[in-house]
């Protein structure tokens, strides 16, 4: 096994931000993170050699003299199934589900001509679930896209399809799939949680502060298949009311569930990674026992000094084998949990016509 962190490489479009946020706040840590966001690139773009992007050309160009250890992560996908497989299939008069086969297979063209370059420890991650709803009209993405009728839902529908696409071809080639649609998705509406849309109603990204918690948290289950997360077990008494948090930021701005309150005397506990600023940066957090995954900021000045934890029962038993046909019953989240997120929806679709 590697004892020094893997480096990890990025490589996707405008949405790849949301990693790249979690590694500005340092909740990536302790791997370097570095890579190349091309905005508007898209996956059935890839085959074309005169694509206005040329993501192809800028993906091979910056990682061909990179380490092959390393550990890639791949995201594209959002401009495909919100825009382009829709135009492309009115277009060629063609059903939707052809060109969506058109665009996965342009995307493990390149996964695959990645892997034949020997990089083996590659994540995919699925495509960013659309934010633009059926009343904007306002932003550059949005006027841009107005020629295609699909409603969010349908476009919703559509990326989870072919997310489920993405999960069953990485799992075909003994790779970790990633997404946050469990995390983003809302039930009731079936398409993406109002909280997760841009504060700036023209910008058609998610809002980054709380994207990048939960791309953060997946990622360090795919990445722990390469590569054991550090353990460093310690804990701490907080001598000052204080929260524990997912990003950085004032609590009292923060949702619920990216933050909890620590009161004087209670214990946290965790695996100390790093500092950042003024917080510590923790893994498998604790407040008392209780557990809370996605939190992994701690205000370093409101707790006491680090006490090490001994007699730990912390479980070491994590694969790190690089071969390609690595069990994939560790991909967090299956082919079956999307199937369901997929039902769900289409029976919201469903009671939606019916109602009409």
């Amino acid at each position: 096994m590697t004892a020094e962190p893997l480096p990890l490489y990025y490589l996707g479009d405008s949405h790849i931000r949301y990693l790249k946020k979690a590694a500005k706040i340092g909740i990536l840590a302790p791997h370097e993170v570095s890579g190349v966001e091309v905005g508007g690139a898209t996956a059935v773009g890839m085959r074309n050699p005169n694509a206005k992007t040329n993501a192809l050309g800028r993906y091979r160009e910056w990682i061909r003299d990179k380490p092959r250890e390393a550990i890639v992560v791949f995201h594209l996908g959002e401009v495909d199934c919100g825009y382009v497989i829709w135009y492309r299939a009115e277009k060629y008069d063609e059903p939707v589900e052809v060109q969506m086969m058109h665009s996965v297979e342009a995307y493990f063209e390149f996964i695959d001509e990645l892997r034949d370059m020997g990089f083996h420890r590659i994540i995919i991650s699925g495509a960013t679930l659309p934010t633009i709803t059926d009343d904007d009209q306002i932003g550059e993405v949005v006027i841009k896209r107005s020629a295609i009728t699909a409603t969010q839902k349908q476009r919703t529908e559509l990326t989870l399809r072919y997310n489920e696409e993405l999960c069953t071809r990485a799992e075909q080639r003994g790779l970790p799939y990633i997404d946050i649609a469990a995390d983003v998705l809302d039930p009731q509406t079936g398409v993406v949680d109002v909280r997760l849309r841009h504060p700036n109603p023209e910008n058609h990204h998610m809002n980054g502060n709380l994207a990048a918690p939960f791309w953060a948290r997946r990622l360090h289950t795919a990445i722990a298949r390469y590569q054991a997360p550090v353990q460093n077990p310690r804990e701490w008494t907080c001598t000052r009311a204080t929260f524990l948090k997912a990003y950085p930021g004032h609590s009292k701005n923060m949702p619920g569930d990216m933050r909890q309150p620590v009161a004087p005397g209670d214990v946290v506990s965790g695996d100390d990674i790093q500092r950042a600023g003024q917080h510590t940066v923790l893994r498998n957090a604790r407040i008392n026992g209780e557990s809370f995954p996605l939190l992994t900021l701690l205000h370093t000045q409101h707790f006491s000094s680090a006490t090490p934890i001994t007699n730990t029962n912390t479980n070491t038993n994590t694969n790190t084998n690089t071969n390609t046909n690595t069990n994939t019953n560790t991909n967090t989240n299956t082919v079956e949990h999307r199937s369901r997120l997929l039902r769900s929806l289409q029976g919201i679709l469903h009671r939606d016509r019916r109602d009409r």
